[in-house]
């Protein structure tokens, strides 16, 4: 089972085999991958050591794998933006980089974790909001004609 991590989000402990296998500790389970994935797409805080005595972190390793094996499919990032980061990693100031980068993912809008509501559903809901808004309105005249009325 996920432990909380970080502002009460899931986090999950894997080990990654010298045969390449990654085994998820808390399901006592091997996963893929695309499982570490989708663990991450759904919020979990995902940690990756190496199997054995000397555990190292290799978590930006195998999630810049997933990134960059998922290229091949999803086109995340186009060829001059990879070639310019090929070229910026020795670059002295590549920590102002990754802040510059981290700060632009931070202003991009998340996809939401669960299905987002269809568009039908937006309407209903708006629907029902400019429905209520004329409703209370109608009883507030209602209740100044009948004051009027007295």
């Amino acid at each position: 089972m996920a432990e909380l991590g970080e502002a009460g989000r899931p986090s999950v402990e894997i080990r990654k085999y010298a045969n390449r296998r990654l085994y998820d500790t808390g399901r006592s389970r091997y996963v893929t991958l695309d499982d570490v994935a989708r663990m991450v797409g759904e919020g979990t805080r995902v940690r990756v050591l190496t199997a054995g005595k000397g555990a190292t972190d290799i978590t930006r390793q195998v999630l810049a794998q997933i990134v960059f094996e998922s290229e091949s499919t999803d086109g995340l990032l186009d060829e001059g933006l990879l070639r310019r980061l090929i070229e910026l990693r020795r670059h002295p100031e590549r920590g102002v980089l990754s802040r510059h980068i981290a700060g632009a993912l931070e202003t991009f809008p998340q996809t939401p974790r669960k299905s987002a509501p269809s568009p039908d559903y937006l309407r209903r809901n708006d629907a029902r909001a400019r429905i209520d808004a004329l409703q209370t309105r109608i009883e507030r005249l209602i209740s100044e004609i009948d004051r009027n009325r007295r």
